[in-house]
């Protein structure tokens, strides 16, 4: 996307055009000097401009238009009131992400590649269902046995006699 050394490169041309032109200006000042061939250079000089500055702008404007365009979709995709759907927050993160990376940021999101996204998603499932069929620990303490009360008294008449 970035376009600005196209245009250094235009500039670039059009600036050794124009230093031609003057070191030609300064050539018609000599004496002696056939002033036709000079006048017929600088006109093809300024032709030559013209054909490249034209074609290179003729080719530029149909891709500026194009950003154009898909800018203003952009634009109004991000700053509408309507919500973002969730491949929309995808590409905004990842976007964000992105420019954090350029500028030499440490990340804030990971994203998963698609493998280890099924991966994570199959570790989650079997963790659920073991969670579910694992039985719980249970108490070290032994809970007292519930006694009929016949076995009761008869526990109760052997400690009276003893």
């Amino acid at each position: 996307m970035q376009k600005a050394h196209l245009y250094e490169a235009l500039y670039l041309v059009n600036h050794g055009i124009d230093e031609a032109v003057r070191g030609v200006q300064r050539l018609k000042k000599a004496p002696h000097a056939f002033r036709e061939v000079y006048y017929k250079s600088v006109a093809g000089l300024e032709r030559r401009r013209a054909l490249i500055n034209g074609q290179f702008m003729h080719e530029m404007s149909g891709e500026e238009e194009d950003n154009a365009t898909f800018f203003e979709e952009e634009f109004n995709r991000w700053l509408s009131d309507d919500p973002l759907d969730n491949e929309e927050i995808y590409k905004l993160v990842h976007f964000l992400e992105d420019q954090r990376k350029k500028m030499g940021e440490p990340p804030l999101v990971q994203f998963l590649k698609p493998k280890k996204q099924e991966k994570e998603k199959e570790n989650a499932v079997l963790k659920q269902v073991l969670k579910d069929t694992t039985p719980k620990p249970r108490s070290r303490l032994r809970k007292p046995k519930a006694r009929n009360k016949v076995a009761q008294a008869r526990a109760a008449s052997d400690a009276l006699t003893a």
